[in-house]
């Protein structure tokens, strides 16, 4: 069993990687390992919510996971909005579509780590887009029928759940809770994903769909 340590956010994370993406990539012999981003935790507080704060803290946390020579490969779980300003790559964004500027940023940390071992990897715009994935199954557990249609007509007019943009109003985790205000990111977000479960997810999301595929390949790049 390929061991793979997942730098994540948060707790939401942390759920996603171990009910969502682990079960799946065990089949393939990839054992996957959350460990939680400690630069985005205020002094003192837990690590149960979200956020990163600069790259130049995040880097040393990737290379002490990748100084563990008993782990097969490193990968990311990062939201791409909210990036802090100084990640390699964000200075020089192309002006492509999203996953054209989401494969530049994660070629370009890719390649300031410079480690065969490290699989970059950004969650377009954010995990939250693959709750709008599941919206019928959001709509279900929170016992809002209307809910699914309102969010699944703006994933349609986008054209993905991935496609969604990352404006301060408008990106996935926005519009969930304008849909919804009694929206639990830790909690409602990974169960209506676990429902939709990874196969379908993939169908819809095609940049979480090479990451996952790089990681079940090999696990590293």
């Amino acid at each position: 069993m390929r061991q793979v340590h997942v730098l994540v956010e948060g707790t939401t994370e942390e759920r996603l990687v171990e009910r969502v993406f682990q079960p799946e990539l065990s089949r393939s012999g990839v054992w996957l390992t959350p460990v939680g981003l400690k630069t985005r935790r205020a002094a003192g507080q837990p690590h149960n919510r979200g956020g990163v704060s600069r790259w130049a803290k995040i880097e040393p946390e990737i290379r002490g996971l990748l100084r563990n020579s008993a782990v097969d490969a490193v990968t990311t779980l990062l939201d791409f909005y909210g990036l802090p300003s100084d990640t390699p790559g964000m200075a020089n964004l192309p002006s492509g579509d999203a996953y054209a500027r989401v494969a530049h940023v994660e070629g370009a940390i890719g390649g300031v780590i410079a480690d065969p071992r490290f699989v970059p990897f950004l969650a377009l715009h954010e995990t939250e887009a693959w709750v709008l994935a599941a919206c019928r199954e959001l709509s279900e557990l929170v016992g809002s029928p209307g809910l699914a249609l309102q969010l699944g007509e703006q994933v349609g007019r986008a054209g993905g759940p991935e496609l969604i943009n990352d404006g301060p109003s408008t990106a996935p985790s926005k519009r969930i809770r304008k849909a919804y205000p009694a929206y639990r990111k830790v909690v409602d977000g990974p169960d209506a994903i676990e429902l939709l479960g990874l196969s379908e997810l993939r169908a819809v999301c095609p940049h979480l769909d090479q990451w996952i595929k790089r990681l079940e390949s090999n696990g590293t790049g």
